[in-house]
């Protein structure tokens, strides 16, 4: 840390720089002044977060000095050093927010107690602009975090359980609990019919994402996801309060087509599943692909999905019971082999030649557990196996079985095992 000294004589510039223990401070920088023009200059050439100046000065007083501080370095810690007791001058001082006011002559040990709070004061205002620099950063790319939590959420199964998706929010310092409700969607319209035929991906989100904003700010609704799928296929995610309504939701979502329709000069179609919860989204999400896969984009409509019967999950597609138990069990086999690596929902539908929503739906009523479950459970018990072994860290037995949330791995695997890795990799090594 830096100090600036102040002062028209010389003496005094010599006493301030040998009487103070500026070491002890956590000050090993001290630079020296005989006036405003000077200090100006030493304030604009280094990084000195500490000032203590005097108020009678020639050309230039330290008041003055203040102002420019004010103006040109604020959140510079000020203090004055004066053998003037001017009731003008103190209050002066207080109307520029000096840190405080040292009365000549001085006295070494008084000082250093001052000058310890003000270096004090200096690290609370530097953790002050930390903190609003992060806070800056972090709203900057707010929206960012959010789109890849839900991409995680709505389009892979091997990392993360429907219970355990509060925590997953948490650790990625979003503001999502439990008791929270969303609302789904898939929008689609042929982009060669558009007029965003021509357009590049970037002007394509940024027309798309203005329309949201636009409807964000009169339909009780907040975006907290708006993502390109495909060439004609975005996927989104709402948030909105409990009174929020179905037959609401499908004002938004007809608000939605016809400010979209107007922009594309196309048909614009939505299908939707309003009020999800954590535990529910995924598997709704994946009933929404199924409509569209079974539906392709047609005249402008919006579509709730809760309004269809789903099909029975053991009997309604692909050759019945049999055929059902046997894509379930392959699927197993393939996640017993895989489970350490990326698994999309796709891959597994592509595998036993069945719609991602309907497999999921299957594997849980055939199994008991959800396939997010599945995964997480052999990816526990391999970490448990890499753990007792005890030649890799923690953080390289997260990675080697498919996490690089670190926070994530270790909350998840004290929730299924008990304990924290490092207590149980301690454990086993002592009984070992």
């Amino acid at each position: 840390m830096n100090i600036l000294l102040v002062d028209d004589n010389v003496y005094t510039i010599r006493a301030l720089k040998s009487g103070i223990d500026y070491a002890a401070l956590g000050i090993d920088g001290i630079y020296t002044a005989r006036n405003m023009k000077q200090a100006a200059e030493w304030l604009n050439r280094e990084e000195i977060p500490l000032v203590l100046t005097d108020i009678e000065m020639p050309n230039g007083t330290g008041l003055q000095l203040l102002e420019w501080i004010n103006e040109h370095r604020p959140g510079t810690v000020t203090l004055f050093c004066t053998s003037f007791a001017n009731f003008d001058y103190a209050k002066k001082a207080v109307e520029l927010h000096s840190f405080d006011y040292y009365l000549k002559p001085i006295q070494y040990e008084d000082l250093q107690k001052l000058l310890e709070k003000a270096v004090e004061e200096v690290k609370k205002r530097e953790r002050a602009r930390e903190k609003e620099r992060y806070e800056e950063y972090w709203n900057d790319n707010l929206n960012i975090y959010k789109s890849h939590f839900w991409e995680d959420v709505l389009f892979w199964v091997d990392s993360y359980d429907e219970e355990e998706l509060e925590f997953l929010a948490e650790s990625r310092h979003l503001p999502y609990l439990r008791e929270d409700l969303f609302t789904a969607g898939i929008l689609r319209f042929e982009k060669e019919k558009s007029r965003m035929s021509d357009f590049s991906g970037n002007l394509e989100r940024f027309v798309a994402g203005n329309i949201m904003a636009e409807l964000c700010e009169h339909g009780g609704v907040r975006t907290e996801m708006f993502l390109k799928c495909r060439r004609d296929t975005w996927a989104l995610v709402f948030s909105h309060g409990k009174e929020m309504r179905q037959e609401q939701m499908d004002e938004v979502f007809q608000m939605l087509i016809k400010n979209l329709e107007r922009v594309l000069a196309c048909s614009v179609s939505v299908c939707y599943a309003c009020g999800c919860t954590f535990e529910n989204i995924r598997g709704r999400y994946m009933l929404l692909e199924d409509y569209c896969r079974a539906h392709g984009p047609g005249e402008s409509c919006a579509v709730d999905i809760d309004r269809f019967r789903k099909p029975d999950p053991v009997s309604g597609e692909n050759g019945g019971v049999q055929n059902t138990e046997k894509a379930v069990r392959n699927v197993r086999q393939y996640i017993d082999e895989h489970f350490c690596e990326n698994i999309t929902r796709d891959t597994l539908g592509e595998i036993v030649y069945l719609s991602p929503g309907y497999l999921a739906a299957s594997f849980k009523k055939l199994t008991g557990c959800s396939l997010g479950s599945y995964i997480i459970e052999k990816r526990v018990e391999r970490a448990k196996e890499l753990l007792s072994e005890g030649s890799l860290t923690v953080s390289e037995v997260a990675f080697a079985v498919g996490y690089d949330n670190f926070t994530y791995f270790s909350r998840m695997f004290k929730t299924r095992t008990g304990m924290m890795p490092k207590e149980y990799k301690k454990l086993r090594r002592q009984r070992d």
